[in-house]
């Protein structure tokens, strides 16, 4: 299997720095340009499959790409980003401020911490494997247009890499990542920065 994960260009959300998982996000001008570089991209490959996180600011992209290969992208939930329920539309520090001991907590054990009115790593990273799991032994090639958490951990699961190693990888909005996978061995091909 190849996989090409494309995280959704550059929201208001990114600029800003807002903690941000499940709330939308309009794209900023460069997050459409970023589109616009990211269907030059993908309409150059065979796909054969064709997924994408039932968030607006991926599902966008996904109608967008579907156009242009002709094909309609299956929602996957399992590839939408984590939901970082308080937090979610703050900064850190306002984060911090108006819920320090939630988020110390966070902070301190981040796998296991379970955010009210959220989830934790652990739950998001096993939602992740699950479905990577469903579809790492096809043949041929999937596209996931996605979220850069679901990215992190793909790459740290399909390259058999530890846990804590996500945070060696900087996804930027409008990055697409190429892994090979096969008989359970997987190759980073490529990290391709539409910014």
């Amino acid at each position: 299997m190849k996989f090409i994960f494309v995280r959704h260009g550059e929201t208001r959300a990114n600029v800003e720095q807002l903690i941000y998982g499940v709330i939308h996000s309009d794209f900023t001008e460069n997050g459409l340009n970023q589109i616009d570089r990211i269907l030059e991209y993908i309409k150059l490959k065979e796909v054969d499959y064709f997924y994408s996180s039932p968030l607006e600011r991926t599902r966008i992209i996904a109608e967008k790409i579907g156009e242009c290969i002709g094909k309609k992208a299956e929602v996957a939930e399992e590839v939408g980003e984590m939901n970082y329920g308080i937090f979610e539309g703050m900064t850190s520090n306002s984060a911090s401020e108006k819920y320090p001991e939630e988020y110390n907590s966070f902070m301190n054990d981040y796998r296991n911490y379970i955010i009210p009115e959220g989830e934790n790593v652990l739950d998001f990273d096993r939602r992740v494997i699950s479905f990577l799991d469903k579809i790492k032994d096809d043949k041929g090639t999937s596209v996931i247009v996605t979220h850069g958490g679901v990215i992190r951990t793909a790459i740290m699961y399909l390259l058999d890499l530890d846990s804590e190693d996500r945070w060696h990888f900087k996804i930027l909005p409008g990055m697409i990542i190429e892994i090979e996978y096969k008989n359970g061995y997987g190759v980073l091909v490529q990290m391709k920065d539409n910014n």
